[in-house]
């Protein structure tokens, strides 16, 4: 019966606790979305605090919402932290707008040295980059760190809307389908 009761106050706590609160637990529970769309909902109460800003951002990050990036980006400016975060996160949303222009209007990235990251669409990125597989609908391309992890990187429409979609497989068999 203390279990019970446990579980009904901490349930009770979660459901009148703030946002940036709430952002927390939903982050920590794995539920990215949830914790990016309650940001983009609760917007006004984040955007004077870059921690919760930061949270926000990683969360849509996470839940593979690039796009949602851009306004954080642009308030992520008073600490070294959040530059740093600011400037991680313009990264990403550049590649992601370079490899939609690569593969719609066929322009050609080799030329082209960014900075790279651990983050998917960055190695995909640098992949690209490396070899664009020009001929191919579909590029193909295998984790140089885990050759058991493969990507196919491909166009897609979402919603009526251009986008990139990364499919990651694992021994070829589909383990998460990104769309950007």
């Amino acid at each position: 019966m203390k279990k019970i009761a446990l579980i009904i106050l901490g349930l009770w706590g979660l459901l009148h606790a703030d946002t940036p609160t709430k952002m927390i637990h939903l982050y920590q529970e794995g539920a990215f979305l949830e914790a990016c769309t309650m940001g983009m909902r609760h917007f006004k109460e984040l955007e004077s605090n870059e921690a919760y800003l930061s949270l926000y951002a990683f969360s849509c990050l996470k839940a593979d919402q690039i796009d949602q990036l851009n306004t954080p980006i642009l308030l992520l400016n008073q600490s070294t932290e959040a530059r740093t975060n600011a400037s991680y996160f313009s990264m990403l949303v550049l590649q992601k707008k370079l490899l939609m222009q690569a593969l719609y209007d066929n322009y050609s990235l080799k030329s082209l040295k960014l900075p790279t990251s651990s983050h998917l669409l960055s190695k995909i990125f640098t992949l690209y980059s490396k070899d664009p597989q020009s001929q191919n609908s579909i590029k193909e391309y295998s984790d140089p760190s885990n050759p058991r992890t493969t990507y196919k990187l491909y166009t897609t429409q979402s919603n009526g809307r251009k986008t990139v979609a990364i499919d990651e497989y694992y021994d070829k068999i589909l383990s998460v389908h990104h769309v950007y």
